[in-house]
């Protein structure tokens, strides 16, 4: 898989929890400073991180909060 197919389905998969527009998400969105997801829609979303990739779980760490930082670990983890 590569880094845009991963982009784009973590994208995906984070509009459908947060109810938000597609346009609202870009590399540089901080899904909690931004988008104000919580700390159980962060839960949450690792879980359906996890399922969808195949992944370890991912923990909720604000370094990972910037969609670009997100998508970046997640296409790391895939090519291990």
């Amino acid at each position: 898989m590569d880094y845009n197919e991963v982009y784009e389905k973590t994208k995906a998969l984070i509009v459908d929890y947060l109810k938000i527009n597609s346009s609202e998400l870009k590399p540089e969105t901080n899904l909690v400073n931004d988008l104000f997801a919580d700390s159980i829609a962060l839960v949450e979303l690792g879980f359906q991180f996890s399922e969808t990739f195949n992944i370890p779980m991912i923990e909720a760490k604000p370094e990972l909060f910037v969609m670009k930082d997100l998508v970046s670990h997640i296409f790391n983890v895939l090519s291990e």
